[in-house]
């Protein structure tokens, strides 16, 4: 056994190993993905033309916004086991697991059936607007297509938050990589002989649905105890279990579902396809960017979550200290590059249809982009401090400004687009709904956190204290829901 493997687990040296694993399998697999996009993306326009490159960027916004209907327990589960392994409760472990799991696989039951009926009942044009009435036929057996992928990795997506409860995030990412280097090979394999909507959504999408399949069954091998039946599922928990994945599903679903599916669908029935096929685009140059910073991110909130109940202050500070300003500072840089190299690569990378075959007011030109850069650094900023929130137990009021943001933006975006506004216009518009509400009570959320857990522990802020070690009170405090005292929301955050 090597020095590494022999760190003490709850440590800051075995959160800090943990999280540089995370990183580096992390660092692998988005290096993929990327180049996985910029393939995928000018060989599908010059294929496909923009306007079916736009229809099956329409098909998938709208089958991905069907985790709206699937309640959030992955990440109620990650904050669960992290607790349980920070205690070393082995038993709540195997009920959380068993329980969650269950309740995850009948939700994703009933979205398949939701979606299902939708489909079956609603014609194409109805549900994507009339310009999309010529391709009804394909939509719809794409759209069955995608159902039965998204399906399946909504159904393994609670064991991969599984694995970021054992801050094993690099077994997922290795896996990721894996699904990535499989899918560009199937796709530039394959897509010249058959270059179909149907064929880049298998190798696009079925390739990620394929690995994360393996990932679960990787998990289940290594810890056998975990599998999931049915004398694992306590009723009990299910309450807690569905009060923290709503919450969670509002603050890790609503706001994407909002900024990438359903500005989709609105751009769609508003202007057509060309335009979406824009958007996807542009979507696709903001996922490539911020999954270098969620790369850090990601295996980061357990780890939060992991040092806030050992009260471990002296980290939590550090740590947090240098995620704002890597982030900060890598947003800044990009969105610096986009500005100066934007309007000469864009159309070189996505191929001159990009410019040639949409409509005006979503030509992507320079002023377009600094729009664009504008929005990613703000929308940065609020994923770190987001990631930093939630990390010391703030859930319900990151989750009421969440939903009150969508609103804010969804009204907002309707209105510009109503009046015929452009697509520089729509990102400023989401910019500043960000800049109006979250951008500033995410980090007030964060520094409220912290410094009321400081208070109610009553010892330094440079102690660190096991969680056997705390109070009676403040032990029920770290197991409970996860939000802060109903004084402290009264007096600073969002009542309940």
């Amino acid at each position: 056994m090597s020095t590494a493997d022999r760190t003490p687990s709850g440590t800051a040296a075995h959160r800090d190993r943990s999280l540089r694993l995370a990183v580096v399998t992390s660092l692998i697999s988005k290096v993929g993905t990327i180049v996985l996009r910029l393939v995928s993306i000018p060989i599908a326009v010059h294929l496909l033309g923009m306007e079916m490159f736009g229809v099956y960027t329409a098909i998938t916004m709208a089958v991905g916004m069907i985790d709206m209907l699937h309640i959030g327990i992955g990440p109620a589960l990650t904050k669960a086991l992290a607790k349980a392994v920070a205690r070393g409760d082995r038993e709540t472990e195997r009920t959380v697991f068993g329980t969650s799991i269950l309740l995850s696989l009948g939700l994703t039951a009933v979205a398949a059936i939701t979606a299902l009926l939708l489909l079956f009942n609603v014609p194409i044009p109805e549900l994507f607007g009339e310009k999309f009435a010529p391709m009804q036929e394909t939509m719809f057996r794409v759209a069955l297509l995608g159902l039965v992928i998204i399906q399946i990795e909504m159904m393994c997506i609670p064991f991969e938050m599984g694995r970021d409860g054992y801050q094993e995030t690099r077994f997922t990412n290795a896996w990721g990589a894996a699904g990535i280097v499989f899918g560009a090979l199937l796709l530039l394999g394959g897509i010249w002989f058959f270059p179909t909507i149907e064929f880049l959504l298998i190798a696009v999408n079925g390739s990620i649905a394929l690995a994360k399949l393996g990932n679960t069954i990787h998990l289940l091998t290594q810890r056998p105890y975990l599998f999931p039946r049915f004398s694992l599922f306590r009723k009990s928990l299910v309450p807690t279990l569905a009060r923290d994945g709503i919450r969670f599903s509002i603050t890790y679903i609503l706001a994407a579902a909002v900024e990438y599916n359903l500005m989709a669908f609105l751009i769609g029935r508003h202007v057509g396809p060309e335009a979406v096929g824009v958007w996807n685009v542009m979507i696709t140059v903001h996922f490539s960017l911020t999954g270098l910073v969620g790369m850090i991110t990601k295996p980061y909130w357990p780890a939060l979550m992991d040092a806030f109940e050992r009260r471990d202050h002296p980290w939590i500070v550090r740590s947090s200290n240098r995620l704002r300003l890597g982030g900060l500072s890598f947003s800044l840089f990009a969105a610096s590059g986009l500005i100066a190299l934007g309007p000469w690569g864009m159309p070189l990378w996505a191929a001159t249809e990009f410019h040639t075959a949409v409509p005006e007011a979503f030509l992507m030109d320079r002023l377009a982009l600094i729009a664009f850069a504008a929005y990613f650094v703000v929308h940065i900023w609020r994923h770190i401090n987001q990631t930093l929130a939630l990390g010391v137990g703030w859930v319900s009021p990151v989750a009421a400004v969440v939903v009150t943001e969508a609103v804010v933006l969804i009204s907002a975006a309707s209105f510009v687009l109503h009046h015929e506004g452009g697509i520089g216009t729509i990102y400023l518009t989401m910019g500043g709904s960000i800049v109006l509400l979250s951008g500033w009570l995410f980090p007030l959320f964060f520094r409220k956190g912290r410094t009321t857990a400081t208070r109610l522990d009553g010892h330094k802020e440079g102690e660190c204290i096991p969680p056997e070690n705390l109070p009676a009170e403040r032990i029920h405090f770290t197991r409970s829901a996860g939000t802060p005292p109903a004084t402290e929301l009264q007096s600073g955050g969002i009542p309940r």
